[in-house]
């Protein structure tokens, strides 16, 4: 099947789930309990409608962003993916090019499958590093520092994990690095050749950035590894402040879901913050990032750069969470699904259905510019 048999990302995700292992793709698609957080993403995009306007000229119509001193060319970046190279092989560079071709942010991930070092070589402008606080608090300014060394310009701390989430595909699957070959999962890796045979070539996958600091991430059993490296419950505005101190340049944080926790990012110094559940993959019963959203905007801004992920699906979601008062947008899962169905030209086949919709969704409203949204664009009942 060619590219233009495709049209939404619920049809690529359905491609991608047919040539993925299932237990990489359930990895990919599961959320925390139940996953009814996942569907809360969902749901709070599609209550909310837009208010089009018409009678106005919007025959040239802009959606670049300045963001922290750099102007991209959409309105969306990429969300950080731990272990994307087991979705799908080179996912992460895949990522890198495409973000520095396009000219969009990509956030790697602390426990992505490619250093820090090689992501930076491939995208320098374009990489933004996420970083988890570490059980150990010298994993954690020894990968600020090499962050800093790689000339990375914005760093993301993900705030959102003090304790591992029940994660239930995951347990079934009986999930581990390297994968515990039953021959139920080898019969599945064997249906799908195209991933089998570009994993054989690459290597297994592994948490390629924390390598240097436990030897049981070198002998690749790095997934409980990743699961001391990424899990904190020591989130004091403190131990924040000297994380914020230590990189000394553009600081978000990501993982706010409340205005108390906005205002307390405020209080640290970040420079902005991502309100995110992480993708429905944390707090099952947390509320949608599209829900809580407006609550924090009118709690901190314009005092913080607000941005937002979890649950962007498509343009008009983008659209949607700008005239609810985000700066900026991102996605992981979509792109992942882009690869997963199409290989490398996938993500950039996502980015294109969703700048595509922008367009369109902006001139149906009466809108020029994407940053002139507001909630004067979504409709109010009553």
């Amino acid at each position: 099947m060619t590219p233009n048999k495709y049209f939404t990302l619920d049809e690529l995700r359905s491609r991608a789930k047919t040539r993925i292992p299932k237990l990489a793709f359930d990895y990919l698609d599961g959320g925390a309990g139940n996953e009814a957080n996942i569907h809360r993403n969902r749901s709070g995009f599609g209550n909310i409608t837009l208010q089009p306007e018409y009678l106005r000229n919007v025959t040239e119509r802009n959606q670049k962003i300045t963001l922290f001193g750099h102007t991209y060319d959409a309105p969306i970046g990429i969300s950080p993916i731990g272990l994307a190279n087991l979705i799908w092989p080179n996912a992460d560079k895949t990522l890198a090019t495409m973000a520095k071709k396009r000219n969009i942010p990509y956030l790697l991930s602390a426990v992505g499958t490619s250093t820090i070092e090689e992501i930076s070589d491939i995208a320098p402008d374009h990489t933004w590093f996420q970083l988890y606080i570490p059980g150990k608090d010298y994993i954690c300014f020894d990968l600020i520092k090499r962050a800093k060394e790689s000339g990375i310009k914005v760093l993301v701390l993900t705030v959102d994990i003090p304790e591992p989430s029940i994660r239930l595909r995951d347990l079934r699957n009986n999930f581990t690095l390297p994968f515990k070959m039953t021959p139920r999962i080898i019969m599945d890796i064997v249906r799908k050749p195209r991933w089998a045979i570009s994993t054989l070539i690459n290597g297994i996958p592994r948490f390629e950035n924390m390598v240097p600091y436990m030897q049981e991430a070198a002998d690749k059993q790095s997934l409980n590894a990743a699961q001391v490296l990424q899990t904190s419950a020591r989130l004091s505005e403190d131990l924040i402040k000297q994380i914020r101190d230590s990189w000394g340049g553009t600081f978000v944080i990501k993982g706010i879901l409340s205005p108390k926790s906005a205002q307390a990012a405020m209080r640290i110094g970040a420079d902005g913050i991502i309100v995110s559940n992480h993708g429905g993959r944390q707090l099952d019963s947390a509320p949608s990032s599209i829900e809580t959203l407006p609550r924090i905007v009118k709690a901190v801004e314009p005092r913080l750069t607000i941005m937002l992920d979890s649950g962007i699906r498509c343009g008009t979601d983008i659209i949607k969470a700008f005239a609810s008062g985000a700066s900026f947008t991102f996605s992981g899962r979509s792109f992942m699904f882009g690869i997963g169905a199409l290989d490398e030209q996938g993500a950039e086949f996502v980015l294109d259905l969703m700048v595509n919709e922008v367009d369109k969704v902006l001139a149906q409203i009466g809108c020029k510019d994407i940053m002139e949204l507001d909630r004067e664009y979504i409709w109010q009942d009553g």
